[in-house]
This record gives structure tokens, sequence and C-alpha cells, in this order.
């Protein structure tokens, strides 16, 4: 089953509302993929010789299960562009499926018995809006082995982990507090679960515990003048070759924050179900993985600079865009001071025209033509001050659902 476009932008951009913005940071993403992808001109040119491609982001799906073969955790690793580092999504296995009209509300793990790992990678592709090619279900032992690399690490959990016995007796994991934990423990913390606990209460403990595999990550530094190339690389295709690439360079950890939806409604019978917030979805996705987005509408696509570090100000973007209609294909957080103007870099009559729309929600913008042609993309936004500024104003406040 695959969510027509239609039902996946209404789910992602219901509304668009202002608010006091929270500076909260970005995933990794793509700021050092940047400059290899516009070569560094000052950030507005591509070589004149062929035209820019959106560097490759791999992803994978890792279906974490427990003892009683259910779902315990699931992560989506993106890799960054040059198969070095990259970015641990924490998806809640209890998020709201993106259904179509006349199914029961059910969560993304729920066909999981009956359909098995494509089941749950065509509803975590649905909810997420990215395509998945490589998908993978582990055992606590299976994800053992896959962290192995990861070694010793440090970790802080506000609360034990508990599983569940055969005899449905609580069965104590990992102790509260900082301790440190191999990746047998690490594994055996993501396929812990209770019935009967919200899954709530278990999303800070598997935030910490990716968090502790990030840590095995290398941290690559770059200054703020070096080109960077991404060379030709064999995209990885197994959970081997996907933990080789993710712990070759730097690692971000990412969780979708969850909302429980307690109302009759959108679920009717009282499942342990939640919401993610659509416009957060879009934002994390288009950041760590734009060559995995899928295109939800026959509009234009449109790429964001962002010369913020902050995730309220990219999550604002993206969401105001595609309230517009456009298809956000890629997020790029720049080192570059922001200009006091917004720039709309577009290479025809067409494009331009859909841009003039955006000032009701993006602010004053300054239009330039260029000859630069980025593969996939049809408008290149750089956010500037005068961004920030019609934020700070509540220009654009709304919240008009979008139609079909």
């Amino acid at each position: 089953m695959t969510a027509i476009p239609a039902r996946r932008r209404r789910r992602l951009i219901a509304a668009v509302t202002s608010s006091v913005l929270t500076v909260i940071a970005l995933p990794g993403g793509l700021v050092l993929g940047a400059n290899s992808l516009l070569n560094e001109t000052g950030g507005n040119k591509v070589t004149s010789e062929a035209t820019a491609v959106i560097p490759e982001t791999p992803v994978e799906l890792l279906v974490v299960t427990n003892a009683r073969n259910e779902v315990a955790s699931l992560a989506v690793i993106a890799i960054a562009p040059g198969n070095k580092g990259g970015t641990i999504v924490s998806v809640p296995i209890g998020s709201s499926a993106d259904i179509a009209k006349g199914e029961a509300p059910r969560r993304i793990v729920d066909l999981y018995a009956t359909g098995g790992l494509e089941a749950v990678r065509t509803d975590v592709e649905n909810l997420l809006n990215i395509s998945i090619v490589t998908a993978d279900e582990l055992t606590e032992a299976e994800l053992a082995t896959a962290l192995g690399p990861v070694g010793n690490q440090s970790v802080t959990l506000p609360q034990p982990v508990v599983d569940m016995a055969v005899d449905a007796a609580p069965v104590t994991v990992l102790q509260a507090g900082s301790i440190t934990v191999s990746p047998a423990q690490i594994a055996a913390g993501l396929a812990a679960t209770r019935a009967g606990v919200p899954e709530a209460t278990r999303l800070p403990q598997v935030k910490a515990l990716w968090t502790a595999v990030a840590r095995a990550g290398l941290i690559e530094e770059e200054t703020a003048t070096t080109t960077t190339v991404v060379a030709e690389v064999t995209a990885p295709t197994n959970t081997t070759e996907f933990m080789a690439a993710l712990f070759a360079g730097r690692i971000d950890v990412w969780q979708f924050e969850a909302t429980l939806m307690n109302d009759a409604v959108r679920n009717p019978t009282a499942l342990d179900m939640y919401s993610l917030d659509g416009g957060e979805v879009l934002t994390v996705m288009a950041s760590v993985a734009p060559s995995a987005m899928r295109i939800t509408s026959t509009n234009i696509s449109v790429m964001i600079d962002l010369p913020f570090n902050s995730m309220s100000y990219a999550k604002e973007a993206v969401t105001r865009l595609a309230f517009m209609g456009a298809n956000v294909v890629l997020l790029r957080q720049t080192t570059d001071a922001p200009a006091e103007q917004s720039v709309v870099y577009y290479n025809d009559a067409i494009a331009r025209a859909e841009a003039e729309n955006y000032v009701s929600l993006l602010g004053p913008l300054k239009y330039v033509e260029s000859a630069d042609v980025i593969e996939g993309v049809n408008l290149r936004i750089v956010l500037g001050n005068d961004f920030a500024t019609a934020l700070g104003a509540g220009i654009g406040t709304t919240t008009t659902t979008v139609k079909k």
C-alpha cells in the first residue's frame, strides 16, 4: 500500500502557525556537504561544465525485534554524502500510520505480525515521505553484533530499562543513572519492551542508547575555506556496510517528537498511538536524506539554504513552503553569516512566478536569475535576516488547512 501524494502532503502541512521560536540545533545534515553541491564561489554558482546533483544520502530502516517477535525499536540510518557518518533517526514505533480513507487508525508496526518487514517499510516510507531501498530486521543478538564497533560507551538513563519475561514478570535490563554499556547491553535496551507501558516512557531511554552509539563515530573537522569534494563511492547495501559507513564519520541522533493521540476520532480503540509533527519530519528528512525524499505534488521543487542554527527557523521555512504547495527536497544549514535579504535563485519564468507567491509567508524576497542547474531543483532559496524579522512580526499567521 502506498499513500497518495495528496494525503501525504495534507498530513505534512495541515496548518502553518507562528509562535515564539525556541532555538534548537538541527541534525548535522548537509552542512559539510554544501560545498560539494555548489562549488565555493560565494555560495551562488555551480560549475558551468555540468549539472550539479543532490548528493547521495543512502538510508536503511532498522527494525529491532524482541524475544516475543514484536517490533521494539525503529531507526532510519541516513548516511552522509561520501559514506562518512550520518544521522540515526529514531522513529517511535507507536507512530500513527498514514492510512487511506476508510482504513481503521493503526500504528506503523501493527501490520508486522502479518506483513513482516515489508509492511513496516511501507508504513515508514509513507509516514516520513521517503523511499527506503534497504531494510533489515534484527534480533537483540543480531543488533549486538552490528553494534560491535561501538565498544563500551557511557550513557545516562532517566529510569531503568525493563523488559518482560516469559511469564510477563518485569526484568530489569539496565539500571537508571550514569552507567557504561557494551554493544550487547545497548542492543538489549533497544529490544526491551513491556506490555501496558506507554511508549512515551521508553523514548528518552531509546534516544539515550542511540546517543551512546553515536559517540563511536569519528568526528571529522573542516575549515570554512575547505572545499569538500565527494568522490564516487558505492552506496551501502546491507547493515554491515551501513554501519561501517556510519562509524566512518560524525554521527548525529534525532528522535521525532511524539504526541499521544487520546481522542476518540483519531484513536477510537485507545491504542498507545502517537502523532508526529509533519513539519519536523519534513525538515529532518530534507536535511539528512534528501536523495531519498519523495515528490508529493506536481508543483516545483525547492532547495533551502539556512544560515541559522535553529530547528525552529528551519521548520517554519519548510512548513510554509509546503503549505504553498512546494516540494521541499533539500535543506542545508550553511556556515555563512546571514545576509539581510532572502534571495531566490531561479532558472525560468515559471519558477520565478511561483516564487512570488512565497512573499506572504517568507517575507521580502530578492529574485536573481541564474544559469546554474541543480538536478531535481527548480528554485534555491537562501534565507536571510528578513526571514527572521518576518517570523518575529508574525507574518502569515494562519490555520488554514490545505485542500486535496
